[in-house]
């Protein structure tokens, strides 16, 4: 697939809200809209992942029923950033494209096709939980919606908002924990639908998330418009490939991590697809993982070697889980992006 080696080189963090994340945060659906609906629809998205429960005034169902609207996303990591802009007709019709790699990816019917460097190809859209798929504002609402999951966390409603001509509340949201790893989000709802408008969230600080370089580290999404979508259609996907898929280690051990790795930190398991050092201490692995679990078996390994788990956050949009030892401090994140299993970063600081 012509998606999958860029994707495989890039920092999770950028795509912890990409393509398609763990289970309803990729909000594939069936349903669709006028093309000319000049309002938000709160349909469910497909399959039971969507949660109908209300929490802190927030629905995941309706949070992610919008149909028939544009959309922009940002995902940065320092200096590094990854821009998204999306058309959605309905959660089986629509199209995103990318700025860095720059890549179209298109859904028509479920049918996956990807357009980068001139390479059409068709793209498989799965997750170990399902076939739900749309990246957009189901895969943002399960992020959200995922924090009302996060023992301590604090939301609450503020002042009105306007985006893309409709009217909205705002809600704030304050992780427990600010000293280790301060995560905010805020977002504009839909007043009378329900529906994200936009929602901005990232890391600004804490001792954890400073060790292991992930202050500065956030997301962004903005509806742009909503109605006047019509239906998409993906270019024909060409016969063979001519993108390479770049060779990994076949198995973890001890040798397979990058210099200068601590001891203190077990060897994450999976096919490395990232082993490197990043700077005199700190030090990045990527792996490719069979089980969905692999995060949380992780961390039972961790702990087994003297960690304590410090923070953690395990909802739609994924898993992050922060550990430390003395000096160390291991960062462990977990999703998938289409046509792959799980993906496990783990970034350690020393």
């Amino acid at each position: 697939m012509a998606v999958r080696s860029w994707q495989r080189r890039t920092s999770l963090t950028l795509l912890f809200a990409g393509v398609c994340v763990v289970g309803a945060a990729c909000g594939g659906g069936s349903g669709t809209s006028s093309a000319g609906s000049s309002s938000a629809t709160t349909s469910a998205t497909s399959g039971s992942q969507a949660s109908s429960a209300t929490v802190d005034g927030l629905n995941q169902a309706k949070l992610g029923g919008l149909q028939n609207y544009t959309f922009t996303s940002a995902n940065d990591a320092g200096s590094v950033s990854m821009t998204w802009t999306g058309k959605v007709h309905s959660p089986t019709d629509w199209e995103v494209q990318t700025n860095e790699p720059a890549v179209t990816i298109y859904d028509v019917n479920g049918q996956g096709t990807s357009v980068a460097v001139g390479q059409v190809e068709p793209t498989q859209f799965k997750t170990p939980q399902g076939n739900n798929h749309l990246f957009g504002e189901p895969a943002v609402a399960a992020s959200l919606f995922g924090y009302t999951h996060v023992a301590g966390i604090k939301i609450t409603k503020g002042a009105p908002c306007t985006v893309a001509g409709a009217s909205g509340v705002t809600f704030h949201v304050q992780s427990p924990n600010a000293s280790i790893v301060n995560e905010v989000a805020t977002a504009c709802v839909d007043s009378s639908t329900g529906a994200l408008l936009s929602y901005s969230t990232g890391v600004t600080g804490g001792s954890a998330a400073n060790a292991t370089g992930l202050s500065g580290h956030g997301i962004t999404f903005t509806v742009t418009s909503i109605g006047g979508v019509p239906q998409i259609s993906a270019p024909s996907a060409s016969a063979s490939s001519t993108i390479p898929t770049p060779s990994v280690p076949a198995s973890p051990s001890s040798t397979g991590v990058p210099a200068g790795f601590p001891s203190q930190v077990p060897a994450p398991p999976g096919s490395y697809t990232i082993a490197q050092q990043l700077s005199s201490n700190k030090w990045l692995i990527q792996a490719d993982e069979t089980s969905a679990s692999a995060a949380d078996d992780y961390a039972k390994t961790l702990k087994s070697a003297g960690f304590t788990e410090t923070s953690s956050t395990n909802s739609a949009a994924g898993i992050e889980l922060v550990f430390g030892m003395g000096a160390i401090n291991v960062l462990v994140q977990q999703m998938s992006l289409p046509g792959q299993g799980p993906v496990l970063e783990v970034t350690v600081g020393s």
